[in-house]
């Protein structure tokens, strides 16, 4: 648009550094008990298709939230 100023490349979204960790709940796995709660790590831009695995698998998203990302952490050193 005319008169906008944009930052950064074009190409690269700011969320594709973000990790998110989902809380999961009631799958029903062969290495998970179906009572237990884990933990997943996936890049922002996987979320939406880890829950909608989660959800294929009878599981129930707990929590979801953002984590630090360890190479952002890494590159900063």
């Amino acid at each position: 648009m005319a008169g906008m100023n944009t930052t950064g490349t074009p190409t690269r979204s700011e969320y594709d550094d973000r990790t998110v960790e989902i809380e999961v709940t009631g799958v029903c796995r062969q290495d998970v008990m179906r009572i237990s709660n884990y933990k997943v790590r996936v890049p922002h831009n996987r979320m939406v298709q880890a829950m909608q695995n989660i959800n294929r698998l009878g599981g129930k998203v707990a929590s979801v939230k953002s984590v630090p990302s360890t190479s952002a952490s890494s590159a900063s050193e």
